[in-house]
């Protein structure tokens, strides 16, 4: 592949990213707003709900809109750190083996840091993490 449609292939994987980065801000707005509006509605109501399941469906959404407001932030996260490979050249560089990452990871996963034995790896570290925790 030639410099130019190099470039132009990191550029627009770039434009991807920001506009990723944006919508995940959006959302992550929205979550905290919905939050906001659920706590106000609750204190509007009183702290006791009045059956014993609206509580177990307020306290459910709550956790629930958390774990999203959580997802999103971890992605919004990993596409920033894209963004700052992009600008210290260091995008498509595994993190963790220093090797190139296959374009195709790229393009399904543009803020992908590691190549995918090494993200089978990092998954696997987790995963085991958690199960001794």
């Amino acid at each position: 592949m030639s410099m130019t449609s190099d470039r132009e292939w990191l550029e627009t994987i770039r434009k991807r990213l920001e506009q990723r980065r944006e919508e995940l801000v959006r959302q992550h707005q929205q979550g905290l707003r919905f939050l906001a509006a659920e706590g106000q509605s609750q204190a509007d109501e009183g702290t006791v709900a009045s059956h014993p399941a609206d509580a177990a469906s307020d306290v459910t959404m709550a956790e629930y809109q958390q774990t999203v407001l959580r997802t999103l932030e971890e992605e919004l996260h990993e596409v920033l750190l894209a963004l700052d490979r992009i600008a210290e050249g260091r995008y498509g560089i595994c993190v963790d083996c220093g090797r190139p990452i296959e374009r195709e990871r790229l393009e399904a996963v543009p803020w992908a840091a590691r190549c995918i034995a090494d993200q089978e790896r990092f998954e696997k570290e987790l995963e085991r993490q958690r199960r001794s925790s």
